[in-house]
């Protein structure tokens, strides 16, 4: 007595479930090009081609992938905390675009406080339009770098925080141009006691990871001397 084959998740292909998955890891995990993955394949006695390869990756996310992804957002929409930030790629071959030409790999995340949701979508240009249309509807608190776009996305229930690392950055720069900290500290310098303040919160949650929630309200104390 044989059981009912199960399904396979390609139709008509004689790639598993676990195949695919070893394949998805190379690639996307262990940043292995295809025609490695193929080598690698061969050295085993399996021949399987990048090219067959390339169509299962684009097939695997068009069937399986791309609901993961969606699901995925709408989980991370749900959160009152979202941080987004953005960065160059090159993508080779690519229709109707020069291989020199930059485009984008966007990032929506949540806080480190949540549960953790990572959403990566890819985009031709840094346009604000892309963090308008994820953030369609949102109401929250995010929190980006300087980008000006990310203050100007045209929803009023939505609360920016930038990143202090980034606002970091321009108060030391004040600093560098006043003739380094002693010049800055014997004018009494904004800057400087700014660029203090935020230095001493860093210092403060690391203590807060080391010693716990306890000591929170003391290092806020000292930060901001209430």
């Amino acid at each position: 007595m044989r059981a009912p084959q199960p399904e396979p998740p390609i139709p008509g292909s004689f790639a598993t479930p676990s195949l695919l998955a070893w394949i998805v890891n190379g690639k996307y995990v262990m940043s292995l090009p295809l025609y490695r993955i193929e080598a690698d394949l061969k050295a085993c006695g399996a021949t399987i081609s990048r090219q067959d390869m390339a169509n299962w990756m684009m097939n695997v996310h068009a069937r399986w992938l791309a609901k993961v992804h969606e699901r995925m957002k709408v989980e991370l929409l749900s959160h009152v905390r979202i941080h987004a930030d953005e960065t160059t790629v090159q993508v080779l071959k690519e229709p109707n675009r020069e291989a020199k030409k930059k485009s984008r790999m966007w990032l929506f995340c949540s806080a480190r406080c949540d549960v953790p949701v990572y959403v990566f979508e890819y985009h031709e240009t840094r346009r604000k339009g892309v963090a308008q249309e994820f953030l369609a509807g949102w109401s929250g608190t995010l929190t980006t770098d300087g980008y000006k776009p990310y203050f100007n996305l045209g929803n009023p229930n939505i609360a920016n925080t930038a990143c202090l690392v980034h606002v970091r950055r321009y108060f030391a720069q004040i600093v560098k141009i006043a003739g380094g900290g002693a010049k800055a500290a014997s004018a009494a310098s904004v800057a400087l006691e700014a660029r203090r303040r935020i230095d001493a919160m860093f210092q403060g949650r690391l203590q807060v990871r080391r010693h716990g929630a306890g000591c929170q309200v003391y290092f806020v104390k000292s930060v901001f001397r209430v």
